[in-house]
């Protein structure tokens, strides 16, 4: 599954040039280890959330 993609039923697959790429076409990765990155970048970022050591409640 695309990390960037709304909608869910994207499918991220191997193009013959080695390159990654999702079904839509709007974003894709050089190889697999850039992709791995750009998965763990994703599951990094927090949006909307308070922090407590800059923000009250």
């Amino acid at each position: 599954m695309c990390p960037f993609c709304k909608d869910k039923s994207c499918k991220v697959t191997e193009r013959p040039d080695g390159k990654l790429a999702c079904d839509c076409g709007k974003h894709s990765w050089p190889n697999a280890a850039v992709y791995a990155e750009a998965l763990r970048r994703k599951n990094l970022t927090v949006v909307k959330a308070v922090h407590t050591w800059t923000q009250g409640f």
